[in-house]
């Protein structure tokens, strides 16, 4: 009597483990990482605003040799202006004092830059009549972009003549720095954060209004009354203050 009953439960045993089993006809299929297809490449920066690991190929900046005047020429589509307000008032221009403690503690905000590449363009005229009154640093896009002080980010700003942009507070809280025409933000960069000198804020590049063929970072400072009002100041030329 036992053993059809024994039987039986075989039975059942077979049959739920061939529903259990999904078997499918044909050869199994390839995928694309299978036959050697290379994966879909990644999403632009720009689209994203944070860091992608760096092209295969590099795009490198428009050589520029000579003279200062070459380089006034290839940049003159970038127009941009840092501050919505400059504050004129002589209460809140930089004095000597305040310029010397930034000075000290100001480093060149592109991994790589020394001094002698550094062309003043904080007086050119651009649009016209208007002063340019910030530094152009040109360099290979994607080259870091690094605080140029201690400090803490203000705004992560992105606008039509600016592209990415960053305006940060110095350590006395006095000075706004402002780096313009970033293609990526580095990962994790956030309002309010505190900054190093010489830590990554984002890479170069060419968002806004900067010559398209020009990678370069639009640097610029400005004393400021208030620097939560990040968008108002009085400018500052950095040049004198990165040239030894």
């Amino acid at each position: 009597m036992t053993f059809p009953h024994c039987l039986g439960r075989r039975a059942i045993l077979l049959v739920v483990l061939a529903a259990a089993c999904k078997i499918e006809d044909g050869p199994p299929k390839l995928t694309d990482s299978a036959i050697g297809a290379p994966p879909p490449a990644p999403p632009s920066p720009i689209s994203d605003k944070t860091l992608r690991p760096p092209a295969e190929v590099a795009d490198p900046a428009t050589k520029i040799s000579g003279t200062p005047a070459a380089v006034v020429e290839a940049l003159k589509g970038d127009t941009m202006s840092s501050l919505r307000i400059v504050d004129t008032a002589f209460v809140f221009r930089a004095t000597e004092p305040d310029l010397i403690v930034l000075q000290r503690e100001l480093a060149i905000p592109v991994a790589g830059v020394l001094p002698s590449g550094l062309y003043d363009t904080f007086g050119e005229l651009r649009g016209g009549t208007r002063q340019h009154e910030a530094l152009d640093i040109l360099a290979p896009r994607g080259t870091p972009v690094l605080s140029a002080a201690n400090g803490r980010v203000l705004k992560l700003f992105d606008s039509k003549p600016g592209g990415l942009m960053v305006y940060a507070a110095d350590s006395s809280e006095r000075f706004i720095l402002m780096y313009g025409h970033l293609d990526a933000y580095a990962p994790g960069l956030a309002e309010g954060q505190k900054l190093t000198r010489g830590q990554q804020i984002g890479v170069v590049g060419t968002t806004g209004n900067a010559p398209p063929g020009t990678p370069h970072l639009h640097f610029a400072i400005a004393r400021s009354a208030n620097v939560n009002e990040w968008w108002k100041g009085a400018p500052v030329n950095p040049f004198p203050l990165l040239k030894p």
